[in-house]
């Protein structure tokens, strides 16, 4: 009995050493895992204490905050004001210890960040220059002048803002041939520019004229004049867009709504005709969802069935060619490609004609390709997107002007870092933004009737 309670014992205890040995490891992996989650934790504490530390010289707030500021306001569509609220609640969810910044602050940071990326020397090598004017913005017009260095360019993909550097940025109330030469001019001797990339403005097209440059047209303005030259005086067409001009203002507010028809530009129509056919494209292949009350109205597009087959068929063809020259851009083989793909969609009167059209407008490049088996860019479609994402960022009134502010499109070029908000932060005075905006802006109407009435009230008064 005592041999048996004896080996009882002794299996007991070797468990119980086996146990302690399990339990002994565990804690040594949960005490190593605590002190490593205790670094982890300091050096968080640490990197934040930095990060509310360091401030560029001669301000309050921290550059994390700052560049933080910069960076939501670029991103998203909101005030300047709407920009203070969502950074407060940003500071309190990443816990950086600091005064709310007001309006006027964040947009000094912001003018004084996109002058300092303007005023940088761009790289050596040879550029490609992307130039336009936008349309007016009070009583003004923009000119600006994008590049793109060809050294680092593959066309292996569509132009994006990072891609490109704003080399110049110009406000006048008109810009005539004469001024648009004189901007080149200056930036010839900054850069080297093997070629301009248009939109067949007269006055852009005389400066380059004038400088002597290769001058290649934009492929979007290509083809939407080519489809004016067709339909802008085509009665049915006309009468057509005038029927979903009309359903768009009866529908507007009906249970129709979601089928209106998408609005028409009133200035150069002909380059926004496609998101239209593919609104017909929808319709048609949606009709027997329809209500008939609104297939009664809908009843055009079966009228001008024809028409909107050619149409299709055009969208079609030039989606498949704006793929190559977008993204391939523009040589011979591309050009050939084009063309291939014309003859092969492009089949009825209509459709015929606006490839011969299209093709023609190729034929000035032939000398060119005789001489060189360059590549080209041929698509100015970034700086239509500049402009656009630029008026989204100002209020639209005939009582405003483009002031200093426009500077901030020069960060859009390329990622904002803290180092080079705190050189700019730095370097940058407000006299230098003074100096600049006295030089390159003038006063808005706004600002001119405030001045004017004043004045004749202090008349009134004497």
């Amino acid at each position: 009995m005592s041999k048996i309670n004896e080996a009882s014992w002794k299996s007991k205890a070797i468990e119980r050493n086996v146990e302690i040995r399990i339990l002994k490891r565990q804690l040594l992996e949960v005490r190593k895992s605590r002190d490593n989650w205790k670094e982890k934790c300091r050096q968080q504490q640490k990197t934040k204490a930095e990060l509310v530390k360091h401030k560029p010289k001669g301000h309050q707030y921290p550059s994390a905050l700052i560049w933080l500021c910069i960076y939501v306001y670029n991103q998203s569509q909101c005030s300047l004001r709407s920009c203070c609220t969502m950074i407060a609640g940003c500071s309190i969810l990443l816990e950086i210890n600091c005064k709310r910044p007001c309006a006027s602050s964040i947009r000094n940071w912001i003018i004084k960040s996109g002058y300092y990326i303007y005023h940088q020397p761009p790289a050596a090598g040879n550029w490609c220059v992307i130039i336009d004017e936008s349309v007016s913005i009070g009583h003004e017009k923009l000119l600006l002048v994008l590049g793109i260095p060809l050294s680092c360019w593959e066309f292996s993909k569509a132009i994006v803002h990072k891609d490109v550097s704003v080399l110049y940025v110009g406000i006048a109330t008109s810009w005539n041939s004469k001024k648009i030469a004189s901007v080149l001019n200056d930036l010839e001797q900054k850069i080297t520019i093997s070629y301009c990339v248009s939109d067949r403005g007269n006055n852009i097209k005389s400066a380059i004229r004038k400088q002597g440059y290769l001058n290649i047209f934009d492929c979007s303005h290509e083809w939407a004049k080519c489809l004016e030259k067709c339909y802008k005086k085509d009665v049915d067409f006309l009468l057509m867009t005038q029927q979903m001009g009309l359903i768009r203002r009866k529908w507007a507010t009906s249970k129709h709504a979601h089928l209106m028809p998408p609005a028409l530009r009133t200035k150069a129509r002909f380059q926004n005709i496609f998101p239209l056919i593919e609104w017909i494209e929808n319709i048609k292949s949606h009709w027997d969802f329809i209500d008939e009350s609104a297939k009664e109205e809908l009843s055009f597009i079966n009228d001008n069935k024809a028409m909107i087959d050619d149409l299709v068929t055009l969208n079609t063809v030039i989606d498949k060619i704006a793929i190559i020259l977008k993204i391939s851009g523009l040589n011979k083989s591309n050009i050939e490609q084009c063309k291939r793909l014309l003859n092969e969609y492009c089949t009825t009167k209509t459709t015929l004609y606006i490839s011969k059209l299209m093709q023609d407008n190729w034929l000035r490049y032939e000398s060119v390709f005789e001489e060189t088996e360059t590549t080209f860019i041929c698509s100015s479609d970034i700086i239509e997107s500049y402009f656009g994402k630029f008026k989204e960022k100002i209020k639209l009134n005939g009582m405003q002007a483009i002031t200093e502010s426009v500077l901030a499109i020069s960060m859009w070029t390329q990622d904002i870092t803290t180092t080079k908000i705190d050189t700019a932060l730095e370097s940058v005075k407000m006299k230098d933004i003074y100096e600049w905006k006295e030089n390159n802006t003038t006063h808005s109407l706004h600002k001119k009737r405030t001045t004017f009435f004043a004045q004749n009230c202090k008349k009134q008064a004497a």
